[in-house]
């Protein structure tokens, strides 16, 4: 491959991860300022986020398993020389993908009324869904150029691509909220909660426009190595479709029996709560898991999907060289753990406290994100699991485990919701309920690591993050409650945090969990 297009694994992962920075730090900023916009909170949270688990199912059909099954195919042709092979799974993807998206898309649009009323059980989410029915087409494009690009091992493009999709989100968001304000004189939660997701869409045009260009500009290297292409069997268009389809189908079915699970909240919150403490009431309960608790919860996630991302083309490409593969594997694990673990304790211990910070004007929730908070281990390995799986061509575990996830799940959320008199019920047992899906799908993909694989966890990678994270969370509340008296609670916890990730940053040297050469990881540097 050109070396003016091929990156190191390294450079794959620094790459994404400071893309994922900027992405989730924008969300954050997006989040709170539609949490505390008056005439959107926790009601708005709930109409946008109902309606986008909607889309998000449509596309987990459409588009979902497409990066990173075109990611795979690539780059095996790509790393035996069959660059022309691996073209034509990039051209033959995009003409079929392309369709399916149109189709998606008008499917969403035709059927928006009847899925907002007869599905959702929430009337005012039909505009909000209509709003993001291009975006099915959209996406389904950039997934075929996301994959392309990873497969080739260069990540760059789709990093950049996905800063260039939240910074628009974010910029145009604001001022659709407030156009909306201005020209209907008070505030419509319904016209708001559509502005957020017609500002997803227009930013899934911006991330598609750049993907193109990039890929226009790229086209004399690419054609490059088609050149050089060694000779390899004729790939008929039945055979890409069929390689895709084999990969994509499973990572797929998991994304939609994830979505699935999703929605089981946004169709049972509302639906089991609506008579016991009113519809306004129990679709705010709804926005409280879905707007701010799943923000949190997913924010430092991104991260790891960084590392993620990288691992599956990187594992297929190296097949053949198992001592690289297992070595990233293991390294992947450990930042991974090393990120998700204290971010989870920070979540148990302080959770009131930084809903008030972050929500003012909407900070309920506090019980429903410590109970979550363990959530973001649990997902962290399970997004690491399934990369190694999906590289290792083992794509059927997944679904097994998150099929499992979801009966345990719709159990619970049966038993829970409706049963508002529990101490862990109502919202609060949906909490449970998702996070005992997320016990069930680690189970079951750790199991199956282990069986397929011969790669060893070392215990140290977990002791030693939850050492030093039990250090930090100690000294951090002493001097949150020292401070507190006389500094107030939001200066005194922004203090205790800081000092807290100091510490804890310090203790991982001491503990010895990392090395120079585990931080040189991370630098753009040849591997």
């Amino acid at each position: 491959m050109s070396k003016k297009i091929k990156e190191t694994f390294k450079q794959s992962v620094f790459a994404l991860l400071i893309s994922q920075i900027i992405v989730k730090g924008l969300g954050l900023i997006y989040k709170l300022y539609l949490t505390n916009r008056e005439g959107f909170g926790d009601e708005g949270n709930a109409i946008s986020t109902a309606s986008f688990q909607v889309y998000a199912l449509i596309l987990s059909v459409t588009a979902t398993g497409l990066p990173s099954a075109i990611s795979r195919l690539v780059a095996e042709r790509s790393a035996n020389g069959d660059h022309k092979g691996a073209y034509k799974i990039f051209k033959v993807s995009m003409i079929i993908f392309s369709i399916i998206g149109i189709i998606g898309s008008y499917f969403l649009a035709i059927f928006a009324k009847q899925i907002a009323n007869n599905y959702l059980n929430i009337k005012e989410a039909e505009l909000s869904i209509l709003a993001l029915a291009p975006s099915v087409f959209l996406v389904s494009v950039i997934s075929v150029f996301r994959g392309y690009f990873g497969g080739r091992e260069n990540l760059k493009k789709q990093a950049t691509g996905q800063t260039i999709d939240q910074v628009t989100k974010t910029i145009t968001t604001v001022l659709f909220i407030e156009s909306s304000v201005l020209l209907t004189v008070n505030p419509n939660t319904k016209i708001m909660a559509a502005c957020t997701n017609l500002s997803a869409t227009l930013a899934n045009l911006f991330e598609c426009l750049y993907l193109y260009q990039s890929y226009k500009k790229q086209r004399y290297d690419i054609g490059i190595d088609i050149r050089s292409s060694i000779d390899s069997k004729k790939l008929g268009t039945y055979t890409i479709l069929k390689e895709i389809i084999s990969v994509a189908i499973p990572i797929s079915l998991t994304a939609v029996i994830g979505t699935i699970a999703n929605n089981i909240d946004s169709t049972t919150i509302v639906n089991k709560l609506k008579d016991v403490i009113g519809y306004e009431q129990a679709k705010k309960e709804y926005g409280i898991l879905s707007g701010k608790v799943e923000l949190l919860i997913s924010f430092p996630l991104s991260f790891n999907t960084a590392i993620s991302t990288a691992l599956l083309p990187s594992i297929a490409a190296s097949k053949n060289n198992l001592k690289k593969a297992e070595s990233r594997i293991n390294k992947s694990i450990l930042f991974g753990l090393v990120l998700s673990i204290p971010i989870s304790a920070i979540f148990l211990f302080y959770g009131s406290e930084i809903l008030k910070l972050l929500f003012p004007n909407a900070s309920s929730g506090a019980e429903i994100l410590k109970i979550s908070a363990i959530s973001v281990v649990l997902i962290t390995m399970i997004q690491m699991l399934n990369g190694i799986l999906y590289g290792i061509g083992k794509s059927k575990v997944p679904i097994v485990a998150v099929t499992l996830g979801l009966i345990i799940k719709t159990i619970l959320n049966n038993l829970l919701v409706s049963r508002v008199d529990l101490p862990f019920g109502g919202t609060k047992g949906a909490a449970i309920a998702n996070v005992m899906y997320d016990v069930v799908s680690f189970v079951v993909t750790i199991i199956a690591v282990k069986k397929y694989t011969n790669i060893k966890i070392d215990k140290s990678s977990i002791v030693k993050p939850v050492v030093g994270t039990i250090i930090s969370i100690i000294i951090s509340k002493i001097i949150y409650t020292t401070l507190i008296t006389s500094l107030g609670e939001s200066i005194s916890l922004i203090v205790s945090l800081i000092i807290g990730a100091i510490v804890y940053i310090i203790s991982l040297f001491f503990l010895k969990i990392f090395r120079k050469k585990d931080v040189m990881f991370l630098k753009f540097n040849k591997s």
